[in-house]
């Protein structure tokens, strides 16, 4: 962070200066009182000397008065205690007065040169404070590294404020303050500080920089806006698209099944009915799937879902996953138990089996296998199958809600089985994520907490 220098270091401060002319007197008086008993009569260049040393350092010190004043006092030292005849201010020696008045205007000259030097190498560095400045504020600015608290407190800091902050246009500023515009309307206001001119350019460049930060933030606010409306529509269009073709197919079938039976009950055949009345059943289930998804999407997203966690054993909630599947295809799933005992909503945690493994019944007409294991206190539960598996460039992208990969079963959801299986999962304090199987086929890995040693009830709280 730059600090910058007093802007008035052209102009001394007041301690300088005192102690300027402090010198410049005490100075000359003790110069005098060593150099009178070492005088041997002779011209009083060495004197001279050590007076025009004085005047040098009052000008370093004090600046140009306090200078001037030690050259004064020196060229009368001189003529009083060195210059014959001594102890009056008459002068013998027309030399001594070429060289007393040649010692005055020396003095008087290098002391005005040294205070100028001093005063130009203060504005320089004050020059290139300014510059440091304003080169960082636009770095970190432009670069997005400050915020508005951080801008203001470099303000604060850089001016030496009591503190700085934004104000209405209108508001009352205190002698002692200082203010500048910043945005439309908005003041920025450093208190407890009275700047100069030059101070006033450099905190005029920190409020340009003050509104910029606002109107930035005022577009990302926009912007985030918008893309929350877009993704608003996005889903609704999606959502319309799934729902008017996932709820037409069943309904469609339940309404051909019903109407065959009103129309032709008494004339068909028991096992023509019994297919009919499962085929009601079947579309029934569909349609229940296809609204459990979208009222659990709804509660994932209003963060509704407050899960009861338990130590549940997933073999047991592996078997009430699969009440709802066909016998030949509950024959298909394998599980290598028993399994691990995980910190879970057992309620929650069947309903994400029973989509993943619904799932991996659907892509794989071979087995489809549930294994586990534990690791530094976590469990890790795959579902494994073999089937086509999905792309890599597209597994980022499965669990997505109304994304299905292919045109496949289009009558079994509307794309949300995976979405809503990674929200229940990760509301329980885990994670959902899918890997390759080894020799083809995709795996799905649910990782949870394990479970404490002991009976099973209510488990620790897990962080979510």
């Amino acid at each position: 962070m730059t600090v910058l220098p007093d802007a008035g270091a052209g102009s001394l401060t007041r301690t300088r200066v005192y102690a300027g002319w402090s010198l410049a007197v005490v100075g000359t008086g003790l110069l005098t009182a060593v150099l009178v008993p070492l005088h041997q009569g002779a011209a009083p260049t060495f004197e001279a000397m050590l007076f025009l040393a004085l005047a040098v350092a009052c000008a370093l010190v004090g600046g140009r008065w306090p200078a001037l004043g030690a050259s004064l006092l020196g060229t009368l030292s001189l003529n009083y205690f060195f210059t014959a005849p001594f102890h009056t201010l008459a002068v013998e020696s027309g030399l001594n007065v070429l060289t007393l008045m040649l010692f005055a205007a020396v003095s008087a000259s290098v002391a005005s040169v040294v205070d100028s030097a001093a005063r130009r190498r203060h504005q320089a560095g004050r020059a290139r404070a300014e510059a440091d400045t304003l080169a960082m504020l636009n770095r970190r600015v432009l670069g997005g590294e400050y915020a508005e608290p951080e801008l203001l407190a470099l303000a604060r800091d850089t001016f030496g404020a009591r503190a700085a902050e934004l104000a209405p246009y209108d508001t009352a500023v205190p002698a002692g303050d200082t203010a500048v515009p910043a945005a439309a309307r908005t003041l920025l206001v450093l208190r407890g500080v009275s700047l100069a001119p030059a101070e006033r350019r450099v905190l005029a460049a920190f409020a340009s920089h003050v509104g910029v930060l606002g109107q930035r933030e005022e577009l990302a606010r926009q912007t985030a806006a918008a893309r929350s409306l877009e993704a608003g529509n996005r889903t609704r269009t999606a959502l319309l698209a799934a729902v008017s073709h996932d709820l037409r197919t069943p309904l469609a079938g339940i309404r051909a099944a019903a109407e065959t039976l009103r129309h032709h009950d008494a004339r068909l055949p028991a096992e023509e009915r019994r297919e009919l009345l499962t085929a009601i059943e079947e579309s029934v289930g569909r349609l229940t799937t296809i609204v459990a998804d979208l009222l659990d999407m709804s509660r994932l997203q209003t963060g509704a879902v407050v899960p009861l966690l338990t130590a549940a054993v997933p073999d047991d909630v592996v078997e009430a996953a699969l009440a709802g599947v066909d016998a030949d295809a509950r024959r298909r799933v394998h599980v290598a138990g028993p399994l691990p005992a995980v910190v879970a909503d057992v309620a929650l945690l069947e309903r994400v089996l029973a989509n993943l493994l619904g799932n991996a019944l659907r892509h794989s007409a071979t087995a489809v296998e549930v294994t586990a294991a534990t690791d530094a206190g976590r469990v890790r539960i795959d579902v494994v199958d073999h089937g086509p598996g999905v792309p890599p460039d597209q597994r980022a992208h499965i669990f997505e809600p109304f994304l299905r990969l292919g045109d496949q079963h289009r009558g079994e959801g509307v794309g949300l089985g995976l979405a809503v299986a990674r929200g229940l999962v990760e509301a329980q304090g885990g994670t959902l994520h899918v890997e390759e199987t080894p020799g083809g086929g995709l795996t799905a890995v649910v990782e949870l907490a394990a479970a404490p040693a002991g009976p099973a009830g209510p488990a620790p709280a897990v962080d979510r």
